[in-house]
């Protein structure tokens, strides 16, 4: 009889965990409590942090090549249909706060910098709160990337907003006007305008509005004849959404389950020494009869996305003192596991105030913070017996898409 694996958590970590299994023969359901870390995401793909690219194309010189990827990675993205992961070298992704950084790949309606040398890109203006297309194409001429290669961006007047309260909805909402042909079409004729009114230009960045049910800008290109695309931002890009419809598309096709519910506390089965895993029991919140999987797979993400909760010991303090001294973070989730970071498992703190986050919680040098690297201690996965982990929810991990894409595979593969 297959294995019955239950996932987690629908991030990206979850989804490939899924993915895996499911090639491996393995009946699997994936059952989430909403938005998670990969849904607020902005569509850049990165396999190691892209500081540490950044730092080391400086200290080199030049850009660095591109990492190879595994072939399963590379079929999952492309059953996936979402990125672009380019075979011999990495992108270059604007942000929206006027920064030029690498990445190893991206979300299709993203605009990739890197193939453009001695050219001007388009900037339209519009007036949303979010989008300064002149300060922004000011500190994106300005920065190192785009004078090595002769790129000036150049904010033009172009009629990209169709409807008076399009100056106010949210990215999301503006973005799945896109998903209409019709508003596509009617956004090409304005972009052909401001084409020709400049001059010609080798492409074109726009806000984070090019679909939310899949990526719009390739579309785009095509009428064009120039690349276009969006810029990078952080939390809340429609980028999360395109992920999320994404996904539900892959788990259909694979025949994996999907159900809503917020899972309390994760069992289980006895083992004794050197005997098969007996199963694990699921309890989810409202249900009074649990869950019973051969295996269950913890992507619930990191501090991000609420795997895993800061609970310092005066959180349970009374009138005066805690109750007791704790560790100062835990798994949101009641499970058999062991959290820690980089450097072992966690202790307990002995001061009611909990832990210096000002000394402990950043980054120093190439040392992860408390923050990035608190998580479940695993050997390779494996938390617990019929446990595994992936993603952000494993202890020392980068934060990175593609760390969570290569550890949700590795687990859906071992469960």
């Amino acid at each position: 009889m297959a294995r019955s694996i239950l996932v987690i958590g629908a991030g990206v970590a979850g989804l490939a965990a899924a993915w895996s299994a499911r090639r491996r023969g393995a009946r699997v359901a994936v059952i989430s409590a909403g938005v998670g870390e990969t849904a607020l995401a902005g569509g850049a793909v990165d396999d190691v942090p892209w500081e540490q690219v950044e730092r080391a194309s400086r200290l080199l010189g030049g850009d660095l090549p591109a990492s190879d990827l595994a072939p399963t990675v590379r079929q999952f993205a492309a059953e996936l249909g979402l990125w672009e992961l380019p075979q011999a070298a990495g992108v270059r992704l604007a942000t929206v706060a006027g920064r030029i950084r690498p990445a190893r790949g991206r979300d299709r309606a993203l605009l990739d910098l890197g193939p453009l040398r001695r050219t001007r890109v388009l900037v339209p203006r519009a007036a949303r709160a979010a989008w300064d297309a002149d300060a922004l194409a000011e500190a994106l001429t300005d920065e190192p990337f785009a004078r090595a290669r002769g790129l000036r961006f150049l904010p033009v007047d172009a009629p990209v907003l169709r409807f008076d309260d399009e100056r106010h909805i949210a990215d999301g909402d503006l973005a799945a006007r896109h998903d209409d042909p019709a508003r596509l079409s009617w956004l090409v004729d304005r972009l052909r305008l401001a084409l020709e009114g400049a001059g010609g230009a080798g492409a074109i960045l726009l806000g984070p509005w090019l679909g939310a049910r899949a990526p719009r800008a390739e579309a785009l290109a095509a009428r064009l004849g120039v690349p276009v695309g969006e810029a990078l931002m952080g939390a809340g890009s429609p980028a999360g959404l395109r992920f999320e419809a994404a996904r539900d598309a892959l788990l259909a096709a694979i025949g994996a389950a999907q159900r809503h519910g917020r899972v309390r506390a994760v069992g289980g089965g006895h083992r004794e020494p050197g005997a098969p895993d007996e199963g694990v029991t699921i309890h989810v919140e409202g249900e009074d009869v649990p869950l019973a999987a051969d295996g269950v797979i913890l992507a619930i993400g990191g501090l991000v996305g609420g795997g895993i909760a800061y609970t310092p010991p005066e959180s349970g303090a009374g009138a005066d003192f805690p109750a007791r001294g704790a560790a100062p973070f835990a798994l949101s989730i009641a499970a058999p596991v062991t959290m820690g970071d980089d450097r072992g498992a966690l202790g307990v703190v002995s001061s009611m105030q909990g832990p210096e986050l000002d000394v402990v919680a950043w980054p120093r040098g190439e040392r992860l913070g408390a923050l990035e690297a608190v998580g479940v201690r695993c050997e390779g996965v494996r938390a617990a017996p019929g446990i595994l982990a992936a993603g952000a929810t494993i202890a020392g991990r980068a934060r990175t898409v593609l760390d969570a894409v290569t550890t949700g595979l590795r687990a859906g593969a071992e469960a």
